[in-house]
């Protein structure tokens, strides 16, 4: 049986507080989501898993938890997805849920992480964590995740907790705090909230929510790093309050043209609702907040805990929930117009319809065109003014749809690839019917998943590339930078995916061949692109033989050399 929370011991006592039966719902004006996508667009999704526990493991057999069980909270789920290599050296994934096991309420932070190496199809026991979001992988190769709180040091100052680790296997976290700057008068309270963004010039940036003197409530904001973690000064203000609105939870994501896109919770008004705005500076200044829209429908978005997710196939995921839990769709990758879409979990109790999970959920790929999407079965309860346990979220009464417990849950989707007919490069290669012959040999032992197959292995993390280094470019002896495929037979090719050198500019010529010697004009030209997921590009040429020639770039990292040729990841597709 599951050991009571040592953090809640002094608030657990009582039983939980009784629904009230006539709590209104949402009315007009408030969207309502579908079950299922539009049947306009039906391909957008084209499978999805069956809700599966991660927590409790193993799930339990009866359908309500006894009193006891009750205290084995879980709840406010995050993700990640890490490129890592196994013990055969082989290219793996580490797939990371954490969630928080306290009550929600302001107090010491207590977690848990499962963890799933078979690409998030089974987890195993959770254990304790100091991870409250999920890790993110830096540049320099470090894994670095914020604690959550804020601990205000000065008018102008904070500290905020960090956490840092040289390997995802050793789970060797550091903890550190990081010091932050503002030029505002600030109020104790405020917190990061959602996933760290590191760009190509390594500034680490993160989003948080903070009070300030002259208006007494929360606005969201982003704070950038120079110094790898160290130390943040805030950047910019995604949304001031307004009108008596306040802004807190924002997502961050650099999109498909390398902008960055904030999704943001409003609170004021009767429910929680999602708006967005967007920088084309690196975070310093916003455009206006406006509100967040899904297409063909004129309503208002309700929502919490946004998450934001650029896949490697150029999809843009938007994750968020209360009530329910749900995904709508970005095709371009930009998040201008929100399509379809869907609920992915729900376990209501039938009288308040923000009763059951909290809505708050993570995303992380799995593939260029698979997710994971983890959430909770219930809100985590909170503490009254009384100091009992206030479980009026998730009462202990058999009506939830999902059953009562505290429980960490997950599905699996499988995102419509751009046309029919990819080729499983990753899967050929493994079995012979695909051969590479490359100049992109360039590695290390501290990048362990740069090597030539990283370009087929469905991740645009940065790493996960094929690389080249180009010390005598320009010379009469360099090297060309080529990657070649030879398939296992003839094939008559629509669509070329492509992603270079992830954040920087970069060019590419392919050339395609029937019989590896005459290759003619390239079938595609790509000249000072800089990709932040794949691009597709169509083509009509037949052939057994795809020939990729790289421009060198500058500027490239120092373990590399000045100048050197990325292929970050390539995909083809056949009528």
């Amino acid at each position: 049986m599951p050991v009571p929370r040592a953090v809640v011991a002094a608030v657990v006592a009582a039983s939980a507080v009784p629904v009230a039966v006539d709590a209104a719902q949402a009315g007009g004006g408030y969207c309502l989501l579908p079950d299922h996508s539009p049947t306009s667009a039906p391909n957008l999704i084209a499978s999805a898993s069956s809700p599966d526990w991660i927590h409790p493991n193993p799930p339990p057999a009866e359908r309500e938890p006894a009193e006891p069980e009750r205290l084995d909270f879980a709840g406010f789920p995050n993700v990640s997805a890490l490129d890592v290599v196994d013990r055969r050296g082989r290219p793996a994934q580490k797939v990371i849920t954490t969630f928080t096991t306290n009550v929600d309420k302001v107090v010491t932070l207590t977690s848990e992480a499962a963890v799933s190496m078979d690409g998030g199809v089974t987890f195993g026991p959770s254990g304790a964590t100091p991870l409250r979001e999920s890790p993110v992988e830096l540049l320099d190769g470090r894994y670095f995740a914020t604690e959550y709180y804020l601990r205000r040091t000065g008018p102008h100052t904070a500290l905020l907790g960090v956490l840092t680790s040289s390997s995802a296997e050793a789970e060797d976290w550091v903890r550190a705090e990081a010091a932050l700057s503002t030029p505002g008068e600030l109020l104790p309270g405020g917190a990061a909230h959602g996933v760290p963004v590191q760009l190509a010039d390594g500034t680490i940036l993160i989003t948080v929510y903070a009070r300030y003197q002259d208006t007494g409530t929360y606005q969201a904001e982003v704070y950038a790093s120079r110094d790898g973690g160290r130390t943040f000064a805030r950047r910019g203000v995604i949304a001031r309050p307004e009108q008596g609105f306040a802004y807190n939870e924002a997502a961050l994501a650099q999109v498909a043209d390398g902008t960055l896109l904030a999704v943001v919770r409003r609170d004021g008004g009767r429910f929680s609702t999602l708006h967005q705005a967007r920088s084309v500076d690196g975070g310093r200044t916003w455009t206006a907040v406006s509100d967040l829209r899904l297409a063909g429908m004129d309503c208002v978005v309700r929502g919490v805990a946004p998450r934001l997710l650029l896949m490697p196939g150029g999809m843009l995921v938007l994750s968020a929930g209360r009530p329910d839990d749900w995904l709508a769709f970005s095709p371009n990758g930009l998040g201008y117009e929100w399509r379809e879409p869907q609920v992915t979990y729900h376990n209501r109790d039938g009288v308040w319809d923000t009763h059951g999970s909290s809505g708050y959920t993570g995303v992380a790929a799995l593939g260029p065109h698979r997710l994971i999407q983890v959430f909770d079965n219930c809100k985590l309860a909170g503490v009254g003014a009384d100091g009992l346990l206030d479980e009026t979220a998730c009462p202990a009464h058999g009506r939830f749809e999902e059953g009562g417990w505290y429980a960490v849950k997950r599905r699996l989707f499988d995102l419509a690839p751009p046309a029919p007919g990819r080729l499983d490069l990753a899967a050929m290669h493994r079995r012979g019917g695909l051969r590479v012959s490359t100049t992109l040999r360039w590695g290390a032992p501290d990048r362990p998943r740069t090597r030539p197959s990283a370009a087929l292995d469905g991740s645009t993390a940065y790493w996960s590339s094929a690389v080249m280094r180009d010390a005598r470019a320009g010379g009469p002896r360099a090297r060309p930078a080529r990657y070649v495929l030879h398939l296992d037979r003839q094939y008559r090719l629509g669509l070329v995916g492509l992603s270079l050198r992830p954040g920087h500019p970069a060019g590419a010529r392919v050339y395609v061949s029937r019989d590896g010697r005459a290759w003619g004009e390239p079938v595609l030209t790509v000249k000072d692109r800089t990709d932040y997921a794949m691009r597709y590009e169509r083509v009509a040429e037949t052939g057994r033989h795809v020939k990729i020639v790289l421009t060198p770039s500058r500027d490239c990292e120092p373990e590399i050399g000045p100048r050197c040729a990325m292929l970050n990841e390539v995909e083809l597709y056949a009528d």
